[in-house]
């Protein structure tokens, strides 16, 4: 930021609308932050968000102060009416194939029309965590025969999808919406890329699960000095099956220090705050 000022604002008032407050608040940002905390949580955008959608809904142009004074007041009567009686809110119809787990997870074609035979690392990988999960040995040649699906509806409203679809697109068609952050065994926040989901039958319950290729750990010197904003991690060629329950949101991987061989995390800004007001993606 400062290089930028030197260079193209260079102290000068004639220059000074060069400089937008964007890029100027970056020095104050982790002041800030340790002031008051991430900014998410005293952002104006749920302010404007909302301003501009009342005038959206805006119908009355000649009296156009009352009408939007009418519509804030209707919506928050409804707000209202929905937080008292739940069941007064519609729930969306699932799209065709979709299949609903509970808990507001949602299973979203595409998907493998028959099973499919997983050699290779990925069918280790699943063969290792059945041997977790049932006691059971299976031999070196055992290749789990599953059906694949793409996309997973999460309980935010996100949908997280796959290496397995996403690769076969070109790069400007491709939404990059596969890697996700999720709890670990040991309930720590961690990070992966979705290779695919599919179903598996354990002792007679249905299991949802996801293939995944985990993060490195953070690099722990920046996590502390960025105070736990910035988590910088390397990719890695393991995988290992976890459970869909366990992930929480969809996230960026994007390269640090023009690096792919190091990622840093981008959340989606004010993500907690839409699913505290009940809004979706």
């Amino acid at each position: 930021v400062e290089e930028f000022e030197e260079i193209y604002y260079q102290r000068m008032p004639s220059r000074l609308h060069f400089v937008r407050q964007s890029i100027h608040q970056l020095l104050h940002l982790a002041v800030e932050i340790i002031r008051l905390g991430p900014g998410a949580y005293y952002t104006q955008w749920t302010m404007e968000r909302t301003i501009g959608n009342l005038v959206e809904e805006m119908k009355q142009h000649s009296t156009p102060y009352a009408n939007i004074s009418q519509r804030a007041c209707r919506r928050a009567q409804v707000n209202a009416l929905k937080s008292m009686i739940p069941d007064l809110e519609q729930e969306d119809d699932l799209p065709r194939g979709a299949e609903e787990l509970g808990d507001g997870f949602v299973l979203l074609r595409a998907k493998d029309e028959y099973n499919q035979v997983i050699s290779g690392e990925q069918g280790d990988a699943i063969r290792d965590y059945l041997e977790s999960v049932t006691g059971k040995r299976y031999p070196s040649t055992f290749r789990p025969s599953l059906q694949r699906w793409a996309r997973l509806r999460l309980p935010n409203g996100q949908i997280a999808r796959s290496a397995w679809k996403e690769e076969r697109k070109a790069i400007q068609n491709v939404r990059m919406a596969r890697n996700v952050q999720f709890l670990d065994a040991a309930g720590e926040e961690a990070y992966a890329e979705i290779q695919f989901f599919f179903q598996a039958e354990v002792d007679d319950e249905t299991l949802t699960l996801a293939l995944v290729a985990p993060y490195s750990s953070p690099d722990q010197e920046l996590l502390d000095a960025s105070y736990k904003a910035l988590w910088v991690c390397s990719p890695q060629d393991d995988l290992e099956v976890i459970e869909v329950s366990s992930i929480l949101s969809v996230v960026g991987m994007a390269p640090f220090d023009n690096s792919d061989a190091q990622v840093f995390v981008v959340p989606k800004m004010g993500l907690e705050m839409s699913s505290m007001g009940g809004a979706v993606e």
